[in-house]
C-alpha cells in the first residue's frame, strides 16, 4: 500500500508540475519525467536496502507485494521496510542536491531576475481566456493567447516575417466589431471579406484609391467638413494642417500661405453646389491657366460666399505678383497626388461614412502596394488623421453606438506624421478604440517623429516581437526582456613541491534573457510577447490556415 501511494503521489507531482510549468503539453517534459524517476529511483533502492539488510531475495514484484502483506501482521517487518524506504530516498535525494547545487546556490537576483514567463503565469496574466472583442496576439502551449480589454499593441515586424497570416487574418477572422486596417496588396480583402460579410454580418468596403481598373470603393475626405458654418472653418483648418505641414527645412510662411489659399477654395466650392467639393477639383482650379485672373474675378462677382472665404482670398491676391507664384507654385506642389485621374476618381466621393463605425459592424480595407506607399502617404495620413478626429469628438453612448473599432495600422511607420493618434493614444479606450501599429523598423518612426514623441507608441504596454533584422531593433528588444542573475565560478591551482592547493571564489553577473543576436536568430514560427508587468512569453505565432487545416480553429 505504502509502495503504491508513493509511486501514485510520485506520478501526481509530476503531472502536477507540468501543469504548473505550462499546461498539458509540460505533464511528459523532462521535468515532470525527472520527478517520476526520482520517486521511482528511490523505491529500487528501498528495495535493494531491504534484501540486503534482511538477506532476503527480492526478484519481482510478486515478492515485493508478498512481503507487504506479511509486513501487515509482523511489526518488526513493517519497521524494517519503513527505514529501508528512508534510506532508499536518501540517495536519489544526495544525487539530486548535488545537481542542482549551482542553481540553487545561484538564487541572488540583484542584478536581474527575467524569465520567460511558466505556464502560471502566462494562465494568471489572462493570456489563455478570451473576452469579447480580444486580440488573437499568438498561441502557446497548443491554445490561443489573447489580448483583452482595449488596451493597443505594437508589433515588430520586418517584411515576410509573418505578421499578416498570423495576426492580420486571424483577427480579421475572429474579431465580430468594425475594423479598419492597411492591406498592403490587398491579401487581407481577398481572403477575409467575404467571411465578415457573409458570417459575420458586416458591410465590407476597400478603398484602393491606386487600382487602375476602377476595383474600388470612394472616399473624399471633404464630405466629413461640417456644414454648419462656425463649424466647418476648423474642419477645414485640421485638413489643411494635414496636406500642408509646415516645412522643417524651410521657412513656413509659403505652407502658412498656401493654408489659406486652401481654405479660400475649400470655401468657395462648399458654397458652389454646381462644383465639386473634391481634392481632385481643388487641383484642377489652382493650376488652370490665369488662376489669379479667375480669383480675382470670382471674388468680385460674388456676394454669398462666407466672409473667410473673401479675406483669405483677398490676403493671397494682395501680395506681390512674384509671391503669389511661389504660394501657388507651393499649394500646387501638395496636390500633385491629385493629378492621377486614378486617384481623383477614387477620391470624388464618399461610399461610407467615418461616423457609422460605432453604428453598424463595417470593415473598411484600405489596399495599396508597396510601390504605391510613398506617394500615397499624405492621402492615408489624412485619412487616419480623420478617423481618429472623428472617434474622439465624443464618448459614445452604446445605446447609440454599440460597436467599438478596432485599427490594424500595417506600415504605420512609413505613413505621415499621424499627430492625432500620437496625442489620443491614451485616451482612445474611453472612445471605444484600440489600435495594433505594426512597423518594419523602430527608426523608421524617427522619420516622424522625435524620440520623446515616437515614446507614445513604444510606450504600448504589449508589444509583439517578431525576429529582428536590424540589430538596433534587435539590441532594444533585448533590452526590454531584462537581464538574469548567472553564478560564475573562478577557480586556481598551485603546485608545490609536488603539493596542490585548490581554490575557488564566486560572482554575479547580469547576462541578458535573449541577447539581441538571439533575437535575430528567433525561429522561423516563433515571437516574443511583451507586456508591462509579468514576464515576457515566448510563443509561436498563430498561422491561420494550418490551425484550420489540423482543426484546430473552426471558422
Amino acid at each position: 500500500m505504502t509502495v503504491g501511494i508513493l509511486l501514485l503521489l510520485g506520478v501526481l507531482t509530476g503531472i502536477g508540475y507540468g501543469l504548473w510549468q505550462g499546461g498539458i503539453a509540460r505533464i511528459f517534459s523532462a521535468y515532470a519525467l525527472s520527478g517520476i524517476g526520482l520517486i521511482l529511483l528511490g523505491l529500487l533502492c528501498a528495495v535493494l536496502i531491504f534484501g540486503v539488510w534482511q538477506e532476503e531475495v527480492i526478484s519481482s514484484l510478486y515478492d515485493v507485494w508478498n512481503l507487504i502483506a506479511l509486513a501487515r501482521e509482523d511489526d518488526d517487518l513493517k519497521q524494517a521496510m519503513m527505514l529501508s524506504l528512508a534510506g532508499g530516498f536518501i540517495i536519489p535525494l544526495i544525487f539530486l542536491t548535488i545537481a542542482f547545487k549551482d542553481k540553487w546556490q545561484s538564487d541572488n537576483k540583484v542584478l536581474g531576475n527575467a524569465h520567460f514567463a511558466s505556464g502560471m503565469e502566462v494562465w494568471k496574466a489572462g493570456f489563455l481566456k478570451q473576452e469579447e472583442g480580444a486580440i488573437l496576439i499568438g498561441k502557446k502551449y497548443g491554445v490561443p493567447i489573447w489580448s483583452n480589454g482595449f488596451e493597443h499593441v505594437l508589433v515588430f515586424a520586418p517584411t515576410g516575417s509573418g505578421k499578416t497570416r498570423s495576426i492580420g487574418i486571424p483577427n480579421l477572422f475572429q474579431y465580430p466589431f468594425s475594423v479598419v486596417c492597411n492591406d498592403v496588396k490587398l491579401t487581407l480583402f481577398q481572403t477575409t471579406a467575404q467571411y465578415r460579410e457573409t458570417v459575420l454580418g458586416h458591410r465590407c468596403f476597400c478603398w484602393s484609391p491606386t487600382d487602375e481598373q476602377g476595383n474600388t470603393h470612394r472616399y473624399n475626405p471633404l464630405d466629413l467638413i461640417a456644414r454648419d458654418k462656425r463649424q466647418r472653418i476648423t474642419d477645414i483648418q485640421r485638413i489643411a494642417h494635414i496636406l500642408i505641414p509646415d516645412s522643417k527645412k524651410s521657412d513656413p510662411i509659403w505652407q502658412q500661405a498656401s493654408r489659406k489659399l486652401f481654405k479660400a477654395i475649400v470655401l468657395y466650392l462648399l458654397d458652389t453646389p454646381e462644383r465639386p467639393t473634391t481634392l481632385g477639383e481643388i487641383n484642377r482650379l489652382i493650376k488652370q491657366q490665369g488662376f489669379d485672373e479667375w480669383l480675382a474675378g470670382m471674388l468680385e462677382e460674388s456676394e454669398h460666399l462666407d466672409p473667410e472665404c473673401y479675406r483669405n482670398g483677398y490676403s493671397y491676391l494682395n501680395n506681390h505678383e512674384k509671391t503669389r507664384s511661389s504660394i501657388l507654385e507651393t499649394l500646387s506642389g501638395y496636390f500633385e497626388l491629385f493629378e492621377d485621374p486614378v486617384i481623383d476618381a477614387a477620391t470624388s466621393a464618399s461610399d461610407f461614412d467615418l461616423r457609422n463605425l460605432r453604428r453598424e459592424k463595417i470593415t473598411i480595407y484600405i489596399g495599396f502596394s508597396d510601390d504605391d506607399m510613398e506617394r500615397l502617404a499624405p492621402l492615408l495620413t489624412l485619412f487616419w488623421q480623420q478617423l481618429i478626429s472623428v472617434m474622439i469628438r465624443k464618448v459614445p453612448d452604446v445605446t447609440e453606438e454599440p460597436y467599438p473599432l478596432l485599427c490594424m495600422i500595417d506600415e504605420f511607420s512609413s505613413l505621415g506624421r499621424i499627430e492625432r493618434l500620437r496625442r489620443s493614444l491614451k485616451l482612445l479606450r474611453e472612445y471605444r478604440v484600440r489600435c495594433v501599429l505594426m512597423l518594419q523598423y523602430i527608426a523608421q518612426t524617427y522619420e516622424q517623429y522625435t524620440q520623446d514623441e515616437a515614446r507614445a507608441f513604444t510606450n504600448i504596454k504589449t508589444k509583439i516581437a517578431f525576429a529582428a533584422e536590424d540589430i538596433h531593433d534587435a539590441e532594444y528588444i533585448s533590452k526590454l526582456l531584462g537581464t538574469r542573475t548567472i553564478r560564475v565560478s573562478a577557480g586556481s591551482s598551485s603546485n608545490q613541491n609536488h603539493g596542490y592547493s585548490v581554490s575557488s571564489s564566486y560572482n554575479y553577473q547580469a547576462v541578458p534573457l535573449l541577447r539581441a543576436d538571439e533575437v535575430m536568430r528567433l525561429p522561423a514560427g516563433q515571437t516574443l510577447i511583451m507586456r508591462t508587468g509579468i514576464a515576457p512569453v515566448k510563443a509561436g505565432q498563430f498561422v491561420w490556415y494550418r490551425e484550420i487545416k489540423s482543426k484546430q480553429w473552426n471558422i
